[in-house]
């Protein structure tokens, strides 16, 4: 997993406890037994307009359908609700338990932005997933 890339997850947990079907992107390359640092996204804009991009006020950055090939309807990549995955658990989760499975890679252009995206969002997200996304490796 590398960051940009774009997962499935059949049982995704959510912080709520509950558990459902989502895409997440990876935000960092972790080192050593660093967590993923992950997003989820989703299709839902709540009959919202969005700028295409970073769309900080709303902790969100939105990707119009067609500009990349993992999403074919409009999403969102919601930036103020992020979630760590250990090496282990993703590992297993793809491997023994195929509940994580590789959909595809953002291009170059639109993870710059992306990234670009959560140094905006330096003072709504905690400092340790700032570093961990931010840092150049």
């Amino acid at each position: 997993m590398a960051k940009g890339a774009v997962f499935h997850h059949s049982q995704f947990p959510f912080h709520d406890g509950e558990i459902g079907d989502k895409y997440f992107v990876v935000l960092n390359d972790p080192a050593n037994d660093e967590p993923y640092v992950v997003a989820k996204t989703t299709s839902n804009l709540r009959s919202r307009t969005y700028t295409k991009g970073c769309n900080p006020k709303l902790g969100v950055f939105y990707i119009s359908q067609g500009t990349e090939t993992t999403f074919p309807v409009d999403t969102l990549i919601q930036l103020l609700e992020l979630y760590e995955f250990s090496q282990k658990y993703v590992l297993e989760a793809h491997l023994k338990h195929k509940r994580i499975t590789f959909r595809d890679n953002l291009t170059g252009v639109t993870i710059a932005q992306l990234i670009n995206c959560v140094r905006k969002l330096k003072d709504d997200i905690s400092e340790y997933h700032f570093k961990l996304i931010t840092r150049k490796i």
